[in-house]
């Protein structure tokens, strides 16, 4: 079950070639509120916002449903393959039966294969339609703010230099294309006024929500697997004293 990209900032999914370009045109008579010196240019992190997007209660429900779906359907495989295996193992290898088994345990390792396969791909169609989602959210509000304090061009652009993607020549240049501006001026960065258009909370502050959400459920599971090794114990004679 593809599970781990359910907290992936989206920006690593994200096509910095194509988001790393202007992103709106707006009427330059409104009023300006930051840096008149600087001109009518602006700069945007989108890519930080669609992170929040992204990792909000909304589209981590979507996930989390998808991921329960997707295991629905595979846990019963699963399960018979067990199975299968445990009576191949005490099994005749000579009996016809054996092979009978041997040939099912096959079967349903190949269609294991291709269930997984497909609920990979269409997990992956469904982060992309959350991201694009994301992205025209934003790219409305970017527009909103840009007009209401008057710049004429708004760029996106990465505002710190650590780079995600590193292990590979295609992460590391959409990397660097996702910073188009080198030295962008904080007087000019619309970022924050963005996300809070918006209703956002920080990035910072959704990573400490999901790590809290995170630790509680370690927790938990950790609480339920040492009440289910006390009841096992209790329920084994050997652990008993003798009477």
């Amino acid at each position: 079950m593809p599970r781990t990209t359910m907290f992936l900032p989206a920006s690593i999914l994200i096509g910095a070639s194509i988001l790393g370009a202007s992103i709106l045109s707006t009427s330059a008579d409104a009023t300006k509120t930051n840096a008149a010196a600087q001109g009518d240019i602006g700069l945007v992190d989108i890519y930080d916002i669609v992170d929040i997007v992204i990792m909000g209660d909304e589209k981590s429900a979507e996930r989390e449903e998808f991921e329960a779906q997707g295991a629905a359907r595979v846990q019963p495989i699963e399960n018979r393959l067990m199975q299968l295996q445990s009576q191949i193992q005490t099994a005749d290898p000579s009996a016809q039966e054996t092979q009978q088994l041997y040939g099912e345990y096959q079967q349903l390792s190949q269609m294991l294969n291709q269930t997984t396969n497909q609920i990979n791909q269409d997990y992956q169609k469904m982060l992309s339609g959350q991201i694009a989602d994301a992205y025209i959210l934003v790219h409305t509000a970017v527009n909103e703010v840009a007009e209401e304090q008057g710049y004429t061009f708004v760029f996106a652009t990465r505002r710190d230099t650590d780079l995600v993607q590193v292990n590979s020549l295609t992460g590391v240049t959409q990397e660097i294309l996702a910073r188009p501006l080198v030295t962008p001026a904080e007087s000019v960065d619309l970022t924050d006024a963005v996300r809070e258009h918006m209703g956002l909370p920080t990035l910072e502050d959704v990573m400490a929500r999901i790590e809290a959400e995170q630790a509680e459920a370690e927790a938990a599971a950790a609480a339920e697997a040492e009440a289910q090794a006390a009841e096992e114990a209790n329920d084994d004679p050997s652990e008993s004293s003798d009477e």
